[in-house]
């Protein structure tokens, strides 16, 4: 480090706070200048630091300089993400986390550019004492890219980002059977409808609905037998239970329909009665 005093006249000699001894005879640590206005710290650290005063003479009169000297600040990291990729699919929920690592007086967030605001469009924005989270609910495809989180500290400033990706979600729904015929009152064999359903992301619900005029309805709950989605009509079944089914399939908010299987049941033969000769 240098300490230099803008002057034409001669400096009488530098001085350290806050005894402000003479640092002429401390050759070590530092050297002047011939003409003593120009001071060098030849190993500038911490215990270094503080006020040197220049004293300048000229025509008996004296003047001098107070000159503060420090090490430059450090930056330090403010906040870092809590992950630096986040992958989500259309509908879900989406969480953006931001650590703390130094006292921050502001924190903000922003998604491509534009400003976060919380409790607008699907925003929500939770500022505790150790992180901030940005979550996005429901999930919309114009949410991917880059979210920032900007802190503010003192005398500095810092940021994280946060790519987000969305993964695009693959649903196959395959049915046991297209056709399926029934009769009524046979109670050996089984009258059950079956789905077989993958989706590549995501928890799967399955109800299974009366398809009529291109809509789903009366849906209810599917039941599972070793993996596959099914409907089961019993003994009590009737020839108005017939019609077309779907399996509908909800996955992180997102509807998919079956191809129908259409169901018949057909009436209970009535028993032939014995003839008498």
């Amino acid at each position: 480090a240098v300490v230099s005093t803008q002057s034409g006249h001669y400096g009488r000699g530098f001085k350290f706070a806050p005894g402000m001894e003479d640092l002429s005879k401390a050759q070590k640590a530092y050297s002047i200048s011939d003409d003593g206005l120009t001071l060098t710290i030849k190993k500038m650290d911490a215990k270094k630091e503080g006020k040197f005063k220049c004293v300048v003479e000229k025509d008996g009169k004296t003047s001098e300089g107070v000159f503060e000297v420090a090490l430059p600040l450090k930056e330090k990291d403010l906040v870092e993400a809590e992950k630096e990729i986040v992958d989500f699919v259309e509908g879900d929920v989406i969480k953006l986390q931001c650590n703390k690592l130094e006292t921050v007086t502001e924190l903000f967030w922003t998604c491509n550019g534009k400003k976060m605001k919380n409790g607008k469009g699907n925003v929500m924005i939770i500022n505790k004492k150790a992180f901030s989270e940005l979550v996005l609910k429901p999930a919309k495809l114009s949410d991917k890219g880059t979210c920032t989180c900007h802190a503010k500290g003192q005398g500095t400033e810092d940021s994280a980002d946060i790519q987000v990706r969305v993964l695009e979600n693959e649903v196959t729904i395959t049915s046991q059977v297209d056709d399926l015929t029934c009769k009524q009152g046979d109670k050996k064999t089984a009258c059950v409808l079956g789905w077989d359903v993958v989706s590549t992301i995501g928890t799967v619900k399955v109800q299974v609905c009366l398809y009529k005029n291109q809509k789903a309805i009366k849906c209810k709950k599917s039941k599972v037998n070793d993996g596959i989605y099914t409907k089961e009509f019993g003994k009590k079944r009737k020839p108005k239970n017939s019609g077309s089914y779907v399996a509908k399939v909800t996955v992180n908010g997102k509807t998919f329909i079956s191809e129908p299987i259409n169901l018949t049941i057909t009436k209970k033969e009535k028993k032939k009665e014995k003839s008498t000769e």
